[in-house]
């Protein structure tokens, strides 16, 4: 069975970084580009960080099913155009997505099969500041703010969680649980359908 690899924790937490460290000289996984209609931040590439649509295109790709997620988050959609999990299928690698907690629970109960890791803040204050020094409003961070309390009270629906203090730390934590867990058991799953 076609197996992924998810990523989820809080806006703020270093999701992006840590994700594309994982998959920089390791062939067998691909980041999987999502969509959204929020504007591009300083340094993201159109296609290699997100797919940037306006809301006008994204609701017509909700319309045609292109999504096999998607959710409006502070007043911007975000999804997984499913095309983009089977291109990595296609060349065969893993996708690993970096989606948010609700997106995961859809992709679990659709039947996707894998490795779920939730990246933890070191302290709700560290977040706090790295979330101010993104320059969100007083109201938009409370907002923000409301939301990571939320998801991180479905912590313990992953396989897995990794605190995000120190990024080098972090990404071989990461790595060393996709060595352990993930890879030596697909290792096994193909040998088994080989011998059968």
């Amino acid at each position: 069975m076609k197996k992924i690899i998810v990523v989820s924790g809080p806006s703020g937490v270093g999701k992006t970084t840590l994700c594309a460290r994982v998959v920089a000289n390791e062939p067998r996984i691909r980041l999987c580009v999502t969509a959204t209609t929020r504007a591009p931040r300083t340094g993201e590439v159109a296609g290699q960080d997100y797919h940037f649509m306006s809301p006008a295109e994204f609701e017509t790709g909700i319309k045609n099913n292109e999504f096999i997620e998607h959710v409006k988050l502070f007043d911007a959609y975000y999804g997984t155009p499913e095309k983009s999990i089977d291109d990595i299928w296609q060349s065969s690698q893993t996708p690993l997505l970096r989606i948010d907690v609700q997106g995961a629970q859809v992709l679990r109960k659709l039947g996707y099969q894998g490795l779920f890791i939730f990246i933890l803040p070191p302290s709700l204050e560290v977040l706090k500041e790295r979330l101010k020094g993104r320059g969100s409003s007083t109201d938009s961070l409370e907002k923000r703010f409301q939301q990571v309390t939320e998801e991180m009270k479905r912590q313990s629906e992953y396989d897995f969680r990794v605190v995000n203090d120190k990024l080098d730390e972090a990404v071989r934590e990461v790595k060393n649980i996709l060595e352990d867990n993930f890879f030596m058991n697909k290792k096994t799953e193909e040998e088994a359908e080989t011998d059968g």
